[in-house]
């Protein structure tokens, strides 16, 4: 017994034909039921002209299936190799100037004392805690006043720290291209990824508190880029390379990008209390001594201090700001990714070139005036 079931009638050139499926039933095995073969033809047309039909079909939804998977396997990657290289200049730019920093408040500390300042000495005895066999610190009393921690000594520390938060952001980054960019033959294990994220995450908190940073609650799960949720959004991409999943990862990674940026703003909030408190720590006795006229360089002295906290203060300014663009710059490779355009990261490189300016200016000693904005 056989059924016909026609799909559909098609005039071209004025012949007529038919598209159809037609399915017969057969009888089975031995002991089985009955079963149905279905093919599928053209009728209204000769033998030879059937055949050029259904070629012509089948070629037509090989190339519908190459089309699809051509869509899924030509990814732009450009976006993501695009953020990720402005994440590696803001990491370079911004570890770069707190070097510049550091080294002029160290050559600053030692003038100090080779000009006959023997007050100072002290800041630069460690301490021991004797809870730890390994641990040194500087003295902690009087913050970073006459008679505790010196300035670079802070500069130094908090460096370490934004270097490794800024490394964090960098291996994101990178995992993001990884993704953008996966095949077949791409291994990654998410899991582990997200371990790793985790982990590096309780890390830089335990660094921040060390450093007396207001990390309020925050713990390794809020500040985790990579977080278990986007590890299992990242296996179902990986699965069948869906654009969608790829821009729900990088939602994901909204909170907690703007979790880490808040943290990274917060250390250059108190870094450049530091430097403000080191200023009014010094400035009243070069401008008493103005003042008096007991030092005939006491002017020339608190005009180049002035000089240096302004500077200091915008170059720290300009980091600031520089982690704050970054959570627009993934909301543009968001939208990027789901427009299937070029990613607009201007702001974001706008700061780092401010940053840049900025250290080239702080190197620039020989001004005596304050440098604008």
């Amino acid at each position: 017994m056989a059924s016909r079931h026609a799909i559909t009638t098609v005039q071209k050139s004025g012949t007529i034909f038919q598209c159809a499926f037609e399915c017969k039933s057969i009888k089975g095995a031995a002991g089985g039921g009955p079963r149905k073969d279905c093919m599928f033809g053209v009728t209204g047309l000769s033998p030879s002209r059937q055949r050029q039909i259904l070629a012509s079909l089948l070629l037509s939804a090989l190339f519908f299936l190459l089309s699809a998977c051509a869509a899924v396997d030509t990814l732009d990657t450009q976006p993501f190799q695009d953020y990720q290289s402005a994440i590696s200049s803001l990491k370079d730019s911004s570890d770069q100037a707190l070097q510049g920093v550091y080294q002029e408040e160290l050559d600053q500390f030692k003038g100090t004392i080779g000009a006959g300042e023997s007050s100072k000495v002290p800041q630069l005895l460690l301490d021991f805690p004797p809870d730890s066999n390994f641990a040194w610190s500087y003295p902690a009393s009087g913050g970073n006043g006459s008679n505790g921690k010196p300035l670079f000594a802070s500069i130094a520390e908090m460096r370490q720290t934004m270097a490794a938060m800024n490394t964090q952001l960098l291996n994101y980054a990178g995992l993001l291209l990884v993704l953008a960019g996966a095949d077949d033959s791409t291994e990654f294990n998410a899991s582990a990824e997200a371990e790793k994220f985790d982990n590096a995450a309780g890390e830089l908190v335990h660094r921040l508190t060390s450093l007396d940073v207001d990390t309020g609650n925050v713990d390794s799960g809020d500040l985790a880029l990579f977080s278990t949720i986007a590890a299992n959004l990242a296996d179902a991409y990986l699965e069948d390379k869906r654009v969608e999943l790829l821009g729900e990862i990088l939602n994901e990674g909204m909170g907690p990008l703007q979790t880490f940026v808040d943290m990274a703003q917060r250390a250059m909030v108190l870094t450049a209390k530091n430097a403000q408190t080191q200023y009014q720590n010094t400035s009243p006795d070069l401008a008493r001594a103005v003042v008096e006229g007991s030092s005939g360089s006491a002017l020339d002295d608190l005009l180049s201090l002035n000089n240096q906290i302004v500077k200091q203060l915008t170059l720290y300014r300009n980091i600031y700001n520089g982690y704050g663009a970054l959570p627009n710059s993934q909301r543009q490779l968001i939208a990027a990714v789901k427009q299937s355009r070029d990613v607009s990261l201007g702001e974001l490189i706008n700061y780092i070139a401010n940053i840049k300016q900025q250290y080239e200016n702080l190197n620039n000693r020989s001004s005596g005036e304050p440098a604008g904005d």
